[in-house]
Parts: structure tokens; sequence; C-alpha cells
């Protein structure tokens, strides 16, 4: 059950029973199914209209699908402006030459340039090489290019029409939603973090470091990507009317507040590896004193998320009086030690702690 699990997107599946509504909504399988679908619409529509290509258009639709709409927009019609560059280039070439090696050579280098300068990428490159040979064959003629070309056209409009289905709702509300998801995560770290201090007395365990500085890492690396997703739907909202631009602006703020608490978290669990490989711990005192800290921080942090889920990037505007009493706590502690490590450690985490504070409230 856990292999068909992951082949569904584990993080679409709630539960221990995979049901229908489950792999339905997995992107990599509304992917498959979509992509198939526009594919073989694309294929049966050319394959009965006099002046289209049934195969061309079936080509430029599987390469073309993708999983935003405002990507497969922007996907066709660089990959439409790309055929028409490299196909011009290869059919002049073949007109003085003829159909051959050489001029399969630079069509497929002229692709991987017009690429570049369209800023496509290696995947948008390969994608136009594969168009331009398909357009631009041997035997070729004027009404063949130009059913070839139709073909694409065809594809490209179906591969767009696909991808608008392919993830449910608006993509700055995804990219929203993930990155609450990530704030609660962090939020449930520093919980972890805080009760291990307080039952431990302040000892700290290598592996338990470790793998809370990996889970710190991975929730820093899932966001990363929902910013990269975040900003693409931003840029998006320029020319799609499916994307709100006030939003996306909003959401993109609030991802970024995000990915700086994520930093903070990140160092704080550092710390805490840094601690648990030295002779000296965390004293009791100073430990249950930085537990508080970090329990109030979570708080903050989820508090935040909950605001975000309707005002992004709205920060909070309480005195956050818990956060201040466990500050002075800890302070308080720092002041009564004579041991350095300790001392930097503890000062470090707790200035982390304020970091955090900082970011998302007043």
């Amino acid at each position: 059950m856990s292999k068909v699990k992951d082949f569904f997107t584990p993080r679409n599946v709630a539960g221990e029973k995979v049901t229908l509504i489950d792999i339905i909504n997995a992107p990599y399988f509304r992917l498959a199914t979509l992509t198939t679908i526009a594919g073989t619409l694309a294929y049966f529509i050319g394959a009965n209209l006099p002046l289209v290509s049934g195969v061309s258009a079936a080509i430029t639709a599987i390469v073309s699908v993708r999983h935003t709409f405002h990507d497969s927009i922007q996907e066709s019609f660089l990959q439409i402006l790309g055929v028409v560059i490299g196909g011009t280039v290869a059919f002049a070439a073949m007109k003085l030459v003829g159909f051959n090696s050489i001029v399969v050579m630079l069509a497929i280098f002229t692709c991987f340039v017009t690429a570049r300068l369209l800023k496509l990428g290696e995947e948008g490159a390969i994608a136009i090489a594969v168009t331009v040979i398909l357009v631009v064959g041997p035997n070729v003629t004027a009404s063949t290019i130009e059913q070839r070309f139709f073909g694409v056209l065809l594809g490209a409009t179906l591969a767009t029409i696909a991808s608008y289905f392919v993830r449910k709702g608006s993509p700055q509300d995804r990219a929203l939603k993930a990155g609450i998801e990530q704030s609660f995560a962090m939020s449930a770290l520093l919980n972890a973090i805080a009760k291990a201090l307080t039952e431990n007395d302040g000892t700290v365990d290598p592996k338990v470091a470790s793998r809370w500085l990996a889970r710190a890492e991975f929730i820093s690396n899932e966001i990363d990507e929902i910013k990269a997703n975040a900003e693409s739907a931003l840029a998006g909202s320029a020319w799609s009317p499916a994307i709100d631009h006030a939003e996306a602006k909003a959401v993109v703020e609030q991802i970024e507040l995000t990915e700086a608490t994520a930093s903070t978290v990140l160092n704080i669990c550092r710390e805490l590896v840094l601690t648990s490989g030295s002779s000296q711990q965390l004293p009791a005192l100073l430990a249950a004193a930085l537990a508080g800290v970090l329990s109030a921080t979570a708080e903050v942090i989820s508090d935040q998320a909950e605001i975000a889920e309707d005002s992004p990037a709205d920060i909070q505007h309480e005195d956050l009086e818990d956060w201040q009493d466990q500050r002075k706590k800890a302070i308080a502690e720092l002041r009564n030690l004579d041991d350095t490590q300790p001392l930097l450690i503890g000062g470090s985490i707790l200035r982390d702690a304020e970091k955090i504070t900082e970011i998302l409230s007043d």
C-alpha cells in the first residue's frame, strides 16, 4: 500500500487508505490523464481535418501540457515561435542542399539557440527540436509544412486547455496553502524541540538533533519550490486573466516571510547539533527557559499562518506578552551562566527566536 501512495504523490493522500478521490486529485495522475486525453484528441481532430497533421498535433499537445494554465500558455506561445524560427532556418537550408544530416544538425542547433533566447531551458529546446524535425522532414512540400504547422497550433491549443485542469484552484492559492502548511510544520518542529529540551534537562541527543536539522532542511527546500511557484504565478498575472495580480503579490510576500522564518529555524537546529556534539550541555534551568521561548515562538508562527489564510503577508499586531515573559526568563538564566559555550549557544538560540518574532510581528 505504501508503494501505491508513493506513486500517487503521498502529500495528496490523507489517512491510511487510498481512495478514488485521492488518486483523481493526485497531480501526477491528473497530468498523465489529461496529457493522454489532449494527445489523443489532437490526433483525432488532426487526422479528420484535411489541412491539419494529426501526428504533429498529438506530439505538440503531449510536450506542451504543463502543471499550470499560465505556464502552458507561455510554453505554447514560445514553442510556436520557436518552431517558426527553427523551421524557417531548416526549410531554407533544405532548399539549398536538400534534406540531409547537415539540415538536421542545423535545425537542432538553431532550436537550442532559439530556446536560449526565449529562456525556455533545456527541456524547451528539446521540445522545439522534436517539433521542428517533425514539421520539416524528408520529402516535405509547402502544403505538408502548412498541415504540420496547423497541427502544432492545434496541439498547443488543446495542451493549454488541458493544463487548466491539471491542478485544482488558482496557482497563487495553491502556493499560499503549501506555504502555510510549511509554517505549521515549522511550528510543530519547534514544539518538538521545546518538549525534548524540557524532558531531557538540556541534554540533546546527537541523533535526535540530526533529525531536527534534516527536518528543517526539508522544510526549507520545500519553501524554495513553493516560492518559485508563487513567483511564477506573479509573473503570469501580468497577462493571464485567471490570476489576480494583487493576490499573487501578497502570496509572494507571505512566502518570503515563511522563507525568512525557515532560514532562522534552520539556524536554531544547527546550533542544537553543535550542542549535541559538545561535552558541555545546556544547563537544565536554561534549557527549560529556552524551551519556553521556542514554544512561544512556535505559537507566533502558527498564529501568523492562521492570519495568512485570509490575509497573506499580514503580520501580527498583538503584544506577545507570553513570548516576552519567556524571553525574560531565558535572559535571566543566561546572566547566571559562567560557562562560555552554553552562554554562546543559548544566546544564539534566543536571538534567533527574537528574529522570528521580528519577522512575523510589529
